[in-house]
């Protein structure tokens, strides 16, 4: 969900050494907009690559459905679901790291957390929400099939946080990082800022700091916003294109009875 759902510019190349990864090594707990685009570069950067960001689903439609399943409730094979990456951050899978932690126990966490979580509320309000919450939107990019599924998993994580924690605000941040620090022992969960940059992850990690490479800064709130308007129009053309096609049929239809 962070920077966009509908796609994103890689910012760093993956280490070659794991572009087959065969076994998940780190989870992002983290909710979107903490920062998760910038952690999925550095894990990366780290060899904990190809990492699963909410951006692969425009990519793989067919993941979509899949998650639209589990967080309707239904159990799904995780093992399958996360085959060949090394890593995870961002919704929707940080909605599920207990149980993707379940199927790789010896993968380590980290909660991803902003300043504050009015901070938090203000980069989710002018990106991603319009997202979930705008019903135009959805109604926009419905006869796009990848964009549609993909939003319909961002609807039903947004859902999902109202059923839990009420209406959409601050409190969301606050108490989804409480929840997840109480559900895990300190020395076995992460707590990290990503303008901590390197020290405290490659700690955790286990890693040697790199050498001459700063520690990734991924702000996408305008690239967000400008992937959404984007969306929305391709949406609306397509929606204009189909009236137009039934408005002809029509015409020739109605014609053709006259004669």
């Amino acid at each position: 969900m962070n920077a966009i759902i509908f796609g994103q510019n890689k910012v760093h190349k993956r280490k070659s050494a794991s572009d087959n990864a065969s076994d998940l090594r780190v989870i992002g707990a983290g909710l979107p907009r903490t920062g998760t685009s910038s952690l999925k570069a550095a894990l990366e950067i780290l060899g904990f690559g190809p990492c699963h960001h909410m951006t692969e689903l425009f990519d793989k439609p067919e993941q979509s459905i899949l998650f639209a399943r589990a967080l309707d409730g239904y159990e799904i094979d995780f093992h399958e679901l996360l085959k060949g990456y090394g890593s995870s951050v961002d919704a929707p899978t940080a909605l599920f790291y207990k149980e993707i932690h379940q199927a790789y126990p010896k993968a380590k966490v980290i909660l991803t957390v902003r300043d504050n979580s009015e901070k938090w509320l203000e980069s989710f309000k002018n990106s991603i929400g319009p997202v979930g919450l705008d019903i135009f939107f959805y109604i926009a990019i419905y006869l796009i099939r990848r964009f549609r599924l993909q939003c319909i998993v961002v609807r039903k994580i947004m859902q999902k946080w109202m059923t839990e924690y009420g209406q959409i605000g601050p409190h969301i941040h606050e108490l989804y990082n409480a929840r997840v620090i109480q559900e895990n022992k300190q020395d076995e969960l992460l707590v990290f800022n990503v303008k901590q940059g390197w020290p405290p992850l490659c700690r955790f990690l286990n890693v040697p700091i790199p050498e001459d490479i700063p520690f990734p800064d991924v702000n996408d709130t305008k690239y967000v916003q400008e992937r959404i308007l984007l969306a929305r129009r391709v949406g609306w053309c397509t929606w204009a294109c189909l009236i137009a096609v039934i408005a002809v049929i029509i015409y020739f239809f109605t014609s053709f009875m006259k004669l």
